[in-house]
């Protein structure tokens, strides 16, 4: 009976930590436009500052001393991670997510010690389970909101690359087709992006960006540069060195453009039946697990029943 009254006190403790992390993060979080937060900035007319804008200030010294103690690894992965979702990763930017981590962080494991205080007298007097539950209710709400905004963009970063797993095929079919009748590389480009953002937002708002870098004065060259670096994917460096070899030597893209689509098409066929053969062994544990047993249920329990009959019928007329 103790042992379950701990084991539920554990249980408890485990879910309003939790809770009190995520109640954190979702309090602070916020989907940040970089483009207005840049022109609020520029404004010649100073803004009001908020309570978490002055909070925000007083933490950036420890921010930057944690950046400064990791070696640069976090900045960069954080920078790495702006990048490949298509936001602006200047330094200032990644100092202003890490600020905002570091402030979830600080929250969280504030609450965690409230909480802690109000468990305190109903914990027994043992030190070691003070410390484990001082331990559990501070650290797992602090790592908890500290890990939440990266795991966001992870998400984000994991459904991109799915999404043009499934669609970038598509989309080089149909940047071949406009060639073909007739539209320059720029203009097809352009084109793609907007018929693709109906079927695939990742994918169109890419090809979009593309179009965009290449009017503002990018070279192409650099603009399908940058799309490889958005997106880590052997299929979209490929295409993009097939372009600008093309581009270079004056060779026909519309030629390039469909060898590479079919390559695309025979790679995506093979990953399906890749999947399609995994498929049968995959399905082997949930088999044995959940229908083995009900299918030996159903098969062996009227035969179970009719034997414990008979035996009752037996010690019935036994002496």
């Amino acid at each position: 009976m103790i042992m379950n009254v701990y084991v539920t006190k554990a249980i408890i403790l485990l879910i309003m930590s939790l809770m009190s992390g995520l109640l954190v993060y979702i309090l602070l979080s916020r989907d940040t436009n970089y483009i207005l937060e840049r022109l609020k900035k520029g404004r010649a007319i100073a803004q009001k500052r908020g309570f978490w804008d002055d909070l925000l200030e007083v933490i950036k010294p420890f921010t930057e001393a944690n950046l400064n103690y990791k070696n640069g690894y976090e900045r960069n992965k954080t920078k790495r991670m702006l990048i490949r979702l298509g936001m602006s990763a200047t330094d200032a930017d990644v100092m202003n997510f890490e600020n905002k981590r570091t402030l979830h962080f600080i929250l969280a494991g504030v609450c965690g010690f409230v909480f802690f205080l109000f468990l305190i007298p109903s914990i027994n007097n043992s030190v070691y389970n003070v410390i484990l539950v001082g331990f559990i209710s501070i650290t797992l709400p602090s790592t908890v909101a500290y890990k939440m905004p990266a795991w966001k963009l992870i998400k984000k970063i994991k459904r991109k690359e799915k999404a043009f797993e499934k669609f970038f095929a598509d989309a080089i079919d149909l940047l071949c087709v406009c060639v073909e009748a007739g539209l320059s590389i720029d203009s097809a480009i352009e084109r793609v992006g907007r018929e693709f953002t109906n079927f695939s937002k990742e994918v169109g708002s890419e090809f979009n960006r593309i179009a965009k870098d290449i009017l503002s004065g990018v070279s192409k060259q650099d603009a399908l540069k940058g799309l490889a670096e958005r997106v880590e994917n052997k299929d979209i460096q490929s295409f993009v060195a097939i372009i600008i070899q093309a581009d270079k030597m004056g060779a026909s893209i519309s030629s390039s453009l469909s060898v590479c689509a079919d390559s695309l098409r025979t790679k995506r066929k093979q990953r399906l039946e890749a999947l399609v053969s995994a498929a049968s062994t995959k399905m082997t544990i949930p088999l044995v697990l959940c229908l083995l047993p009900a299918t030996f249920a159903v098969i062996l329990a009227p035969a179970i029943i009719q034997v414990i009959e008979n035996l009752g019928k037996l010690n019935a007329f036994s002496p």
